[in-house]
């Protein structure tokens, strides 16, 4: 799929010469800038759910059967981390979908 941008915009000629020389198009930069940022989430994500799988010592489907089985109790520190680590291990699975589809335009 392509996208056209209403607004257009002009490439310094030294700028074209340097694409030229190294190959590369503007929208191979786009690409690449867009696989290095989501590089960085998938690390980010994955550093989160790390962080979360040590401190508690197990996966998160196994703190989730934890924290449902606490039932008359609260412990609003496991119920934060439970949303924390399934909101980074959500995100994780969504970049890491994604960079194949990016990586393959």
């Amino acid at each position: 799929m392509v996208t056209q941008l209403k607004e257009e915009f002009k490439i310094p000629d030294k700028l074209k010469d340097i694409y030229r020389k190294i190959e590369v198009s503007p929208v191979g930069i786009l690409r690449n800038y867009a696989l290095n940022l989501i590089h960085g989430k998938i690390q980010k994500y994955e550093a989160e759910s790390a962080f979360y799988e040590k401190k508690h010592g197990c996966k998160l489907e196994e703190f989730r059967v934890r924290v449902e089985d606490l039932k008359e109790q609260e412990n609003f520190e496991w119920e934060d981390d439970l949303k924390d680590w399934e909101f980074a291990s959500i995100n994780l699975k969504y970049w890491q979908e994604k960079l194949p589809e990016i990586q393959g335009e």
